[in-house]
């Protein structure tokens, strides 16, 4: 991986950080069913787009540490495949290096 995909995995990675804290904040208040705003994980570090879901699908994604929800359009297809698309969202995958950065940084261990 180089310098410049590391920059960008790593924003992914403080996002998706900054979102764990979301998900432990709904899961403290019991609500699986209700929508919560989750942080884009995508690569730009000024991205400020919100993405509404359930906490059940939020842990769906984050089922597999090389998964990241991004709002459309922010896929970045030299780091990332889309997995799956939504008409608010899509689920990408970290590939490679990136993919194994991302696996080593999450913070479920």
């Amino acid at each position: 991986m180089d310098a410049r995909e590391q920059r960008l995995v790593k924003n992914e990675v403080m996002f998706r950080d900054l979102n764990e804290r979301v998900a432990r904040a709904a899961e403290a208040q019991g609500v699986d069913d209700h929508v919560f705003e989750f942080l884009c994980e995508c690569s730009n570090a000024d991205c400020t787009l919100r993405v509404r879901l359930t906490l059940s699908m939020y842990e769906r994604v984050r089922s597999d540490p090389t998964q990241f929800i991004v709002a459309l359009g922010h896929e970045l297809p030299e780091i990332e495949d889309v997995v799956s698309r939504t008409a608010d969202y899509q689920v990408v995958r970290k590939v490679g290096s990136a993919g194994g950065y991302a696996r080593s940084e999450d913070p479920r261990g």
